[in-house]
């Protein structure tokens, strides 16, 4: 069967109402992140994919999962409201009036690593083998770790929950994923039949097992790694399955033509994509909405987010761009910072300690050292000298600095804004400009220099004459740390 192809008669019961309290957060688990993206739309998307119409169960927080569902996905979930949680069984009852199709796939909402080969293999097999109820098994060793364990023998199967099991955890290591496909006559039948459990007083989808099993009505199951249905339920968990997750992302990149110089050390969210032959250094952030060209150098301590990069171009360490795009040849840091939409076209040089804020900055142009552009455009083949600051915001307005082609800014300069500076034009270092630059011109706004000849002798002699009064006074008080205005109080 290929793979993102719709499964005939099947529609799908996503678990989400969950309280989560094992996280303690307050919180639904669901909407927790795993490699940028919340954990309740990984299950989702395989389900879309395969094009299997879903019934989603929600209770708490049911509010935040719509919200997350509705803002990434298609409209192809129905939500029906578990208004009290008293077990997956009782979830799959609340479903029932909506059921379509000849056979129902129930699984758990935290299933972030689950592959749409596995319900394709569940729906093949359940199909083959005519049973009432097919479902996903796993092996696991960890005797704390709260899943159903699964018992098999004398042509007998069932599914006992893990807070109703009293063997030896460590010998049943048989646990079952949370994933059934489920004739829908057979469910019609029995889910009634469902018997409260005494010690928690829920009503448990796995009882269904036994019940098919006793009537001889026909079960299979499907053996899985156990990392590809690992379930999350506290932030232990959540860690280890985002490290799943995120290695499952390099070495897709690494297959690409990518370079990570420590890959462990790397943050790679889920839709970030990387061009062959780039380089990624230890520690780098790269973050959703992420694009990156070939030949790069992203090297040390930077973070990325929500910005496109092409091609050969460098980031030094301890860079951060946010939401800006990047062009080709550029090179930007260290400890620079780029954000707010701006741009950077090709081989400009966006140097250290300098920030960029709604700015563009034109083909090879150059900003190298300490320099603040907010709401600054720059034309091509500029250079903006050390210091400089684009003064955008006058207290209740922000406004808009011009520097067109081929300008030269000298060091520490001020530029007031609104003010353009035109083509080849320069400012003389250290002005204030607050008028247009015409073309070729030099603009030029600093006191006039005056030197005082002899005054450098002078003033030593006096800083030093008052020295010895003040170290003179202290001692006929017999003090040794009295200042002036503690000897005049005296």
């Amino acid at each position: 069967m290929a793979g993102n192809k719709k499964i005939s008669s099947l529609q799908a019961i996503v678990l989400a109402a969950g309280t989560s309290s094992r996280f303690k957060t307050g919180r639904s688990k669901l909407v927790e992140k795993i490699c940028g993206r919340e954990m309740i739309l990984y299950p989702t998307e395989i389900l879309r994919n395969l094009d299997i119409p879903v019934l989603m169960v929600v209770g708490f927080q049911r509010d935040s999962i719509e919200e997350t569902i509705r803002n990434n996905f298609y409209e192809g979930i129905t939500f029906i409201h578990q208004e009290e949680q008293k077990g997956t069984g009782h979830a799959i009852q609340c479903t029932k009036d909506a059921w379509i199709a000849d056979n129902i796939l129930v699984m758990n909402g935290d299933m972030p690593l689950i592959t749409a080969d596995i319900i394709e293999k569940l729906e093949k097999k359940h199909s083959s083998t005519n049973a009432a109820i097919s479902f996903v098994t796993a092996h696991h060793c960890d005797p704390n770790a709260m899943y159903g364990r699964v018992i098999q023998g004398n042509d007998n199967v069932q599914i006992i929950e893990a807070k109703e099991f009293d063997g030896d955890l460590s010998e049943q290591c048989c646990v079952n994923a949370g994933i059934y496909l489920i004739k829908k006559e057979f469910l019609t039948t029995y889910l009634s039949k469902l018997e409260q459990s005494s010690k928690t007083n829920e009503w448990y989808i796995t009882d269904l097992i036994k019940m098919a099993s006793d009537h001889k009505l026909g079960v299979s199951t499907l053996a899985v790694p156990f990392d590809k249905i690992r379930g999350v339920n506290d932030f232990k968990e959540l860690w280890a399955a985002e490290q799943i997750k995120k290695s499952e992302i390099i070495q897709y990149w690494m297959s690409q033509g990518v370079r990570f110089s420590i890959a462990h050390n790397v943050q790679i969210d889920w839709d970030v994509t990387i061009g062959a032959g780039t380089f990624i250094g230890s520690g780098a952030q790269l973050l959703r909405g992420t694009h990156i060209g070939k030949d790069c150098y992203i090297d040390a301590f930077t973070l990325i987010r929500k910005t496109t990069i092409a091609d050969r171009t460098t980031l030094h360490p301890h860079t951060i761009i946010d939401d800006s795009i990047i062009g080709s040849d550029v090179f930007v840091g260290p400890f620079a910072s780029v954000h707010g939409h701006s741009q950077i076209k090709n081989g400009a040089v966006i140097g250290s300690f300098v920030e960029v804020n709604r700015s563009i900055v034109g083909v090879g142009s150059k900003a190298k050292h300490l320099t603040y552009l907010g709401d600054t455009i720059i034309g091509n083949s500029s250079n903006i000298g050390a210091g400089t600051i684009a003064c955008n915001y006058d207290g209740a307005q922000k406004h808009t600095t011009t520097i067109h082609d081929n300008v030269f800014v000298g060091a520490n300069n001020t530029l007031v804004a609104p003010v353009t500076l035109h083509n080849q034009s320069m400012t003389a270092a250290g002005s204030t400009i607050t008028q247009d630059v015409p073309s070729e011109a030099l603009g030029i706004a600093r006191e006039r220099q005056v030197n005082k000849e002899g005054y450098a002798t002078k003033i030593k002699k006096e800083k030093q004459d008052a020295a010895t009064q003040e170290e003179g006074s202290t001692r006929f008080f017999g003090a040794t740390t009295t200042s002036k205005t503690s000897i005049n109080e005296l």
